[in-house]
């Protein structure tokens, strides 16, 4: 019998049907105490990589009225960062890296559904949430700029997901489900087949899928009025209250509307929001923050509940969004700390969310959580037993964010894991047994990441930009 492997967010929807425990998420009321940064993070030893300076595109991206600071201040900004006045360089793949970027190609065909235009979450496994389609948007556009996929077919599968966007039945009629099938494009998990269409929203997710509806509209501007007509059926300003992002989700005894995210995602998310131009500034304070120290790596961490600390959103934004500088981005942190580890054990860790090929079927392998560094744990925050400890997908993204020869090593480590396989693999666990939990995510940021480094290292914004200026 083929096994059958399902991420958190599935696994979640059945076991709320079958089950009373509910679902675990990022909410918390949880009383906390209000910590500033005690100490300047010092001086980061490791080459980032080398790009263009960048120019400001002032006008490009709504900003609220609200003062902006830098990253030494108190309250994030995000300026587009536009291209350097030369001629950008077009950096080709090598023969490795178009092998790796044919390996995540074959994952999006293989999973896509044509009815409905949705690629499975993970290969099996016929659900979807907005996150994934959001990497499934990337993973389309980056076929198109590499081109492993002519233009008209790439054309032809957003327009067939963006129709799908656009006739999905809304949780209560404003905002979509946390999941959706696949093969039908109706809601999937626990009161999907209720009035309500659906157990609830996850503005994270929404977030990251406003981010690249954004870069889909000025990247394909022929679809820039069916995604304008999608954003405006959306009810987004009920996934905002007093600034940040709110989530909702349905129990058997009510509706639970709490703030939604941690350090890192949360900011990551809500650039979604601030990108079409709604005011989420308290998401980008200094609330709720402490300094620790990791192995003297000094980090800032989330005190509120299940405060989940990965690399993705600091390397997510970093590649999309052009937000390294950012107080809250750590990813040069982050780097270092993995380095030093490595230099330390002779362990080439990369710590990062997957999803696992056996329960429970996904993993935040966390920095640092409740105290405790390089604690894997289930979406429940419960300590799983031989995690995943080399993430293919954020090893693929830091290998073209860093150049030295810890990046390089880890970037051969990701292609030796796919060796053999058709796509690519999630990563490895703590006992060097492969995790083949073949998924959107992976394969999606494996194309964004080569679009990257073809792009002469610049981030997918930029790209836009360019775009938009070449139009």
């Amino acid at each position: 019998m083929a096994m059958l492997i399902i991420s958190s967010s599935s696994y979640y929807s059945i076991a709320s049907e079958t089950s009373d425990e509910e679902p675990p998420s990022f909410y918390g009321n949880r009383s906390v105490t209000q910590h500033k940064p005690e100490q300047k993070t010092p001086e980061i030893r490791f080459q980032r990589r080398a790009v263009a300076p960048p120019i400001t595109i002032e006008n490009d991206i709504p900003t609220s009225a609200e003062s902006q600071e830098s990253k030494s201040t108190t309250e994030n900004t995000f300026e587009t960062k536009g291209l350097s006045l030369a001629k950008p360089v077009t950096i080709p793949l090598t023969r490795q890296e178009l092998i790796l970027a044919n390996k995540a190609r074959y994952y999006i065909e293989r999973n896509w559904n044509s009815d409905t235009g949705l690629i499975d979450s993970v290969q099996g496994y016929p659900h979807s949430t907005m996150w994934d389609i959001a990497s499934s948007l990337a993973a389309l556009l980056a076929l198109d700029a590499l081109k492993l996929m002519p233009s008209n077919e790439a054309s032809f599968k957003i327009e067939k997901t963006l129709s799908t966007l656009a006739n999905f039945p809304l949780y209560n009629g404003k905002l979509p489900n946390r999941e959706y099938n696949t093969q039908t494009a109706l809601p999937s998990g626990r009161f999907s087949k209720s009035k309500s269409n659906g157990n609830g929203w996850s503005a994270l997710d929404i977030g990251r899928l406003l981010i690249w509806l954004h870069v889909t509209s000025k990247m394909k501007p022929q679809f820039s009025e069916q995604i304008n007509q999608i954003i405006t059926k959306w009810d987004l300003s009920a996934a905002i209250h007093n600034k940040t992002l709110y989530g909702e989700l349905k129990t058997r005894t009510g509706r639970v509307y709490r703030q939604e995210g941690r350090l890192g995602y949360l900011q990551y998310a809500a650039t979604g929001f601030k990108l079409y131009g709604y005011n989420v500034s308290e998401a980008f304070s200094k609330n709720n923050i402490k300094q620790i120290n990791v192995s003297n790596v000094p980090l800032l961490i989330d005190t509120r509940n299940l405060p989940f600390f990965t690399t993705d959103p600091h390397a997510l934004s970093a590649i999309e969004l052009h937000m390294r500088d950012s107080w809250w981005n750590q990813l040069d942190e982050l780097y270092q700390l993995h380095h030093e580890y490595y230099k330390r054990t002779g362990k080439s860790w990369v710590f990062a969310e997957d999803a696992m090929s056996h329960s429970p079927w996904f993993s935040y392998n966390n920095i640092y959580f409740y105290g405790t560094p390089w604690l894997s744990t289930s979406a429940g925050g419960k300590p799983i037993e031989n995690p995943q400890v080399f993430s293919n997908k954020i090893a693929i993204s830091l290998s073209v964010l860093f150049d030295d020869e810890f990046s390089s090593m880890i970037k051969k480590q990701v292609i030796n894991n796919s060796l053999g396989l058709r796509s690519v693999p999630t990563g490895t666990y703590d006992n060097n047994a492969p995790n083949q939990a073949f998924n959107i995510n992976t394969n999606s940021l494996v194309l964004v990441s080569l679009w990257f480094k073809t792009r002469n290292y610049r981030s997918i914004i930029d790209v836009v930009n360019e775009h938009d200026s070449n139009s």
